[in-house]
């Protein structure tokens, strides 16, 4: 990345996004072929070593790529509404996706996967962007 912060390299984007594609794939494992549950979370919820690979994966993928974009958030234009209407909707969709992880929101991870994925759609071409 240059040094002056202007430029996220695709390449970059290309990796980060990979890896979280990857990470999701990997999670999408069926539970009868991920082996015992190492954690129990919550009832229906457990983490398997698959899961942790996979969790692994999605967490360094999706925190490179949130670095970029906010490294990259002054050159975006985009005004200070829309700016807080995409972190809104990014910050509810992740408050969605955990909630139903750990309570009987079951569903509901299908709704924060939706409003975190359009945050996510708007932003990263932006970022990829030169």
């Amino acid at each position: 990345m240059s040094s002056d912060g202007g430029g996220a390299p695709r390449g970059q984007v290309a990796s980060a996004t990979l890896l979280i594609v990857v990470g999701v794939l990997v999670l999408f494992v069926p539970a009868g072929d991920e082996g015992r549950v190492l954690v129990p979370i919550s009832e229906g919820h457990g983490l398997s070593a698959v899961d942790a690979v996979g969790a692994a994966l999605l967490t360094f993928g999706g925190t490179w790529l949130e670095v970029l974009v906010v490294r990259r958030l002054p050159y975006l234009a985009l005004p200070p509404r829309a700016l807080f209407a995409l972190g809104l909707l990014a910050g509810l969709g992740v408050g969605l996706l955990v909630a139903s992880v750990f309570t009987g929101f079951f569903w509901w991870w299908a709704v924060g996967a939706g409003a975190l994925g359009i945050a996510i759609l708007v932003l990263v071409p932006l970022t990829a962007r030169r």
